[in-house]
């Protein structure tokens, strides 16, 4: 393993991140690792797809879209 890190967490959070834990059978150090490579992955996608942003439109009249759903669930 690498690197210790120390953090402080209100109660709140301590007990939840106990109980989460205790509810996915992990220790609370693996399930903290886990969370943090969730959110670095996160950042990362959001790097990747930046330049997206702003490129999609959407219609701006209100039924349009309703029209659309309505005919594609025809059932």
């Amino acid at each position: 393993m690498g690197k210790t890190l120390t953090i402080r967490l209100p109660d709140a959070q301590d007990e939840a991140l106990t109980t989460r834990a205790q509810a996915l059978g992990v220790t609370r150090s693996e399930l903290v690792r886990e969370l943090i490579d969730r959110g670095l992955d996160e950042q990362a996608m959001a790097r990747n797809i930046g330049h997206l942003k702003g490129r999609f439109t959407l219609s701006s009249k209100r039924g349009d879209w309703r029209g659309r759903i309505r005919d594609r669930n025809w059932r």
